[in-house]
């Protein structure tokens, strides 16, 4: 089983980067908020003044890996959010296998993240929100990992939970909406150890001694001090590029910087929606490849995450997913930002395809002689394939092939 579970994620990985890659040098001139990522990794690369100081490193970094190797163009300005796409599709199949102990589920859940539209497009254009969400992934299973492996001995367990302190950093330096996830599995890890001497269920008690065995000062130095660490490494070659030091003061004098000007910038109101419209959003964001969420996906995904609430607390599958799901979305609603845009919904809609396995499970076999699943993933790739013109930026006539949005 798991050589099976291996060979799929990497097949996974394989062919989503094969769909991410093919014509992702379209279009050929940078677009949306391609500009301001792309410029400051020439920054770093030709050591110049940095052009956007506001916001972390790490994303314009990798960007900037991608140019180095494959030059100022296209390829090299996305190459890296393509990769990390197909990194985050293995993480989110690995993470449901976590979870779920099932394999059809795992892929089912993988493949409606793979339609869901938000990936496609995130992974073909540089930006940060794609490195954000794969840094948050790899963190997330491997939590997971430390929470269900058997057979572990102390040793590899706090390395794996070190590993996962380490992800959840590096997913800060990308964006720091980051925090939201890091914060639900902190939570989770007190709810475990605090609260679960009175449970009586084997799973629950299973992830309790797992944490023991772990250590309480092992688990706060992995989830607290390094990420703080992981993030402000990320610095040094910033500051490196800059010519200035890497000191403490700087730290916290750029990051100051950050803070004051999400503050302060109005943003682009012309494009801002607010975060409750995305739920049910049906208009493309034309200036960033049409994206729109797959309705089977998202409202679908909703439905599931009913089903989640249900069984909230009696569940750990379910309580982590609708946990995570709320904690990324509901974080706009008191976030000091002055503008939020429907692609900020990215994050919190990966965890849609996991709800709808979730749900399954509490639904018959078969309905109609036909599996849900089966049902799902058929009505999924049809939208995705009606999306896909757009979203390829696949020239006239094939732009309309399956038809245009008016």
């Amino acid at each position: 089983m798991a050589n099976r579970v291996t060979v799929t994620a990497f097949a996974v990985g394989v062919l989503s980067l094969t769909l991410f890659l093919a014509g992702i040098s379209k279009p050929s001139a940078t677009f949306y908020d391609e500009q301001q990522y792309v410029s400051s990794a020439r920054a770093l690369l030709a050591g110049a003044a940095n052009p956007n100081p506001e916001a972390p490193p790490l994303g314009k970094l990798l960007i900037a890996i991608g140019m180095k190797a494959l030059g100022d163009n296209p390829w090299g300005w996305r190459i890296a959010g393509a990769v990390a796409g197909a990194l985050t599709l293995m993480a989110m199949f690995l993470w449901t296998h976590l979870l779920l102990h099932d394999y059809v589920l795992a892929l089912t859940a993988c493949t409606l993240t793979l339609f869901n539209n938000f990936l496609f497009v995130m992974s073909r254009v540089a930006m940060m929100d794609v490195f954000l969400v794969m840094f948050m992934m790899w963190g997330l299973v491997a939590f997971t990992a430390v929470l269900e492996w058997n057979g572990l001995n102390v040793t590899r367990r706090r390395l794996i939970l070190v590993f996962a302190g380490t992800m959840f950093g590096l997913a800060c330096a990308c964006k720091w909406n980051g925090i939201d996830t890091l914060g639900i599995v902190i939570a989770a890890s007190a709810v475990l150890l605090l609260v679960a001497k009175q449970a009586d269920a084997d799973r629950i008690l299973r992830y309790r001694t797992h944490l023991l065995e772990v250590g309480v000062l092992p688990l706060i130095v992995s989830l607290l001090a390094v990420p703080v660490v992981a993030y402000s490494l990320t610095y040094w070659p910033l500051c490196r590029s800059l010519h200035r030091p890497f000191t403490i003061g700087e730290l916290l004098s750029m990051n100051l910087y950050i803070w004051r000007f999400h503050l302060a910038t109005p943003g682009n109101k012309a494009i801002a929606s607010p975060w409750y419209t995305w739920l049910f959003a049906t208009d493309p964001q034309r200036g960033l490849s049409y994206l729109v969420g797959n309705c089977v996906v998202m409202w679908g995904g909703l439905l599931a995450l009913v089903f989640c609430a249900r069984r909230f607390w009696n569940s750990f599958p379910e309580t982590l997913v609708l946990a995570l799901y709320a904690a990324n979305l509901l974080q706009w609603g008191i976030t000091p930002c002055k503008s939020t845009f429907y692609y900020y919904y990215y994050p919190a809609a990966m965890f849609l395809g996991v709800a709808i396995p979730l749900a399954l499970r509490q639904l018959p076999e078969r309905v109609f002689g036909m599996r849900p699943a089966f049902i799902l993933v058929l009505a999924s790739a049809v939208f995705f394939l009606f999306c896909y013109p757009r979203m390829a930026h696949l020239d006239a006539p094939w732009d309309c092939a399956f038809g245009c949005w008016s």
